[in-house]
């Protein structure tokens, strides 16, 4: 067994964001640092000047329901916006600077906006623009202008509103302030707008196409609406222009708690913290302002502000249900999703509305055809899921006493096991360096990853023989670890563990080497010279074909065939579809193999001593 300890690999990569790694979460309030605009970030962009006009294009032409005004091309109608209007439906129009997509052309069509007016990036449209939008909506019903509360929308719109009222129509106007970061108090701006304006949209649309309720009463519904809602947003990286640099400088280790979404900079800054904490923080202040109690049916929203990876939207999702859960908050509906953005930006903002009417559900739940919506989850019956079991650990019978570990065996073997355990961790950075230059860059994670779920079971980790041993801990990579490198150590392992169940002697251990190779070649398609493990693997197999098992030879023919990896092809693996030209280092995987190897070696001479 001594020899195959080695073979403990696996784990995951560390390199999501908003995940739960216990990081402390600890105020650290200091002032923006904001900088020259450094060279412009990479995007998939033709010119930084055409980029808003180019982006309606690509919403337009692939969708049937809406169209261009035939004036104002920054102006998004809903294709049959001209039979709507003739009908006698309020006209709802929003819009303001671009960069928040879908917001607000992506709400153009059946069942939410009738026009959506786009301005330059992170600008307000003119008011000519605005005007042209109520031009060309215009309907008995009357009209209705949201606006997110930032200063340039305000007056933008008021202009075109106050204008658009001397010739004798009805329009009304809705400014959407949600965010609790900022006081009412110390601001005689108001709070700024930010994602509640979606949920605002959808309930108004709704309304609008039954063609039941007017101007009168849709306003006074998206009001009432914004008067119950809040909403808070964290970032981990700012956001970039088309053409321009980050906006603002953001150390590594902290996050910006409470910023907007035009790149302007948030109330604190505080030091990364785990998804849960960041829930945390973000709900205690949304239940502080928006006053929402105990099994209070609330409506939820959860945004990718741009940047986010499904991945770490799913954590933060998980943590807002277990969240109310925990708190007694009934969840009507859960809206997650990228709803409200700010370009690029790293960062999520959630939204709490408190659910005062139960109608608003069935508007919600309204269809629409607008490119943009994504569906709310009812969860109002839903109970947390309960944790799926990690599974039982399977005993192999063994069918001889010789089998058995005597106890001072099973002390080596576990000495050898946390001895790989410690390697694992400590050449951690320097695997992921080799894994990186052609591969994905996470072998030192995986491995370092393996260690801690081995180390968990050490304790309760089958010691009884050598073969049970190998089979619990290609159990752990089976199940804790996953993957490509998962299976590949559990094939590895319980292949090996078939060599021992009559006898442990070093020759069984080599035998044991042999299959563990033969079925990584089976399964996994690698040969030597493929620049893979297996060359240090297969190398450690031949240098015991002589009949003699000298486990120092053994192991030095490991290590000098995972350093000539470096002058090898890869032909398997992740690094097969790399330039031959980033092929400069060793393998990773074969590194592995004779380094754990080497470590369990010396922890065997080292108690022979």
């Amino acid at each position: 067994m001594l020899g195959l300890s080695a073979f403990l690999y696996a784990g995951r990569a560390t390199c999501l964001l908003f995940t739960n790694s216990r990081i402390p979460l600890a105020a650290a309030a200091s002032p923006i640092h904001f900088r020259q605009m450094s060279k412009a970030t990479k995007k998939f962009i033709n010119d930084p000047k055409n980029a808003v006009d180019d982006a309606l294009d690509g919403l337009v032409n692939a969708s049937e329901h809406v169209t261009f005004d035939k004036n104002c091309r920054r102006v998004v109608l809903r294709a049959d916006y001209a039979d709507y209007c003739a009908k006698g439906k309020v006209a709802l129009i929003a819009g303001g600077g671009s960069g928040h997509e879908p917001y607000a052309a992506g709400y153009t069509g059946p069942g939410m906006l009738t026009a959506a007016v786009a301005g330059n990036v992170f600008a307000s449209p003119p008011s000519r623009h605005v005007s042209a939008a109520l031009n060309s909506t215009s309907s008995k019903g009357g009209s209705i202008l949201f606006i997110i509360n930032y200063t340039g929308d305000r007056l933008n719109f008021g202009l075109a509103a106050e204008r658009y009222k001397t010739g004798g129509h009805d329009v009304r106007v809705v400014t959407i302030a949600d965010d609790v970061a900022i006081d009412k108090a110390m601001s005689t701006a108001g709070r700024r707008g930010l994602a509640a304006a979606v949920l605002v949209l959808k309930v108004a649309g709704a309304m609008a196409e039954t063609g039941k309720y007017s101007a009168e009463q849709i306003e006074a519904m998206s009001n009432k609406m914004n008067d119950n809602a809040g909403t808070m947003g964290v970032s981990l990286y700012p956001c970039s222009v088309p053409g321009q640099g980050k906006m603002f400088d953001l150390p590594e280790d902290m996050m910006e708690v409470g910023l907007g979404i035009h790149g302007e900079p948030g109330c604190r800054r505080e030091a990364i913290g785990s998804a849960d904490k960041v829930v945390n923080t973000i709900m205690k202040r949304l239940q502080e302002i928006v006053k929402f109690g105990k099994d209070e049916p609330i409506i939820l929203l959860i945004n990718n502000l741009g940047g986010v990876s499904q991945i770490e939207m799913g954590i933060i999702k998980s943590e807002v249900v277990k969240w109310c859960h925990q708190n007694g908050v009934n969840i009507a509906r859960l809206l997650c999703g990228t709803y409200m953005t700010s370009l690029d930006g790293h960062g999520i903002s959630l939204t709490v509305m408190k659910l005062f009417e139960k109608e608003i559900l069935d508007f919600l739940d309204a269809p629409t055809s607008a490119p943009g919506w994504h569906g709310a989850d009812n969860l109002s019956k839903q109970e947390t899921a309960p944790s799926p079991d990690k599974g039982q650990s399977i005993q192999v019978q063994t069918s001889s006493k010789e089998l058995a570990f005597t106890k001072e065996q099973a002390e080596l073997a576990k000495k050898c096991v946390l001895a790989v355990c410690d390697k694992m961790n400590a050449m951690e950075s320097e695997l992921n360096a080799l894994d990186g230059a052609a591969g994905d860059g996470d072998c030192g994670s995986t491995f370092a990853h393996a260690s801690r779920e081995i180390k968990k079971r050490m304790e309760t980790l089958e010691l009884s023989s050598a073969q049970q041993l190998l089979f619990n801990i290609s159990e752990v990579f089976e199940q804790e670890v996953g993957g490509t490198g998962g299976a590949i150590y559990a094939l590895m392992l319980s292949a090996a563990s078939e060599a021992l169940d009559k006898s442990i002697t070093s020759k069984d251990f080599a035998t044991a080497l042999q299959k563990a190779s033969e079925a990584v070649q089976r399964y996994g398609g690698a040969r030597p010279g493929d620049r893979t493990l297996v060359d240090a693997l297969h190398a450690a197999v031949e240098s015991t074909k002589s009949g003699e098992t000298q486990w120092d030879k053994i192991i030095e023919a490991a290590e000098k065939a995972a350093q000539s990896t470096a002058n090898m092809t890869a032909r398997a693996g992740r690094a097969s579809y790399t330039a031959k030209e980033v092929q400069t280092k060793p393998d990773a995987g074969a590194v592995a193999i004779s380094a754990y190897m080497n470590t369990i070696w010396d922890t065997i001479k080292q108690n022979a001593q």
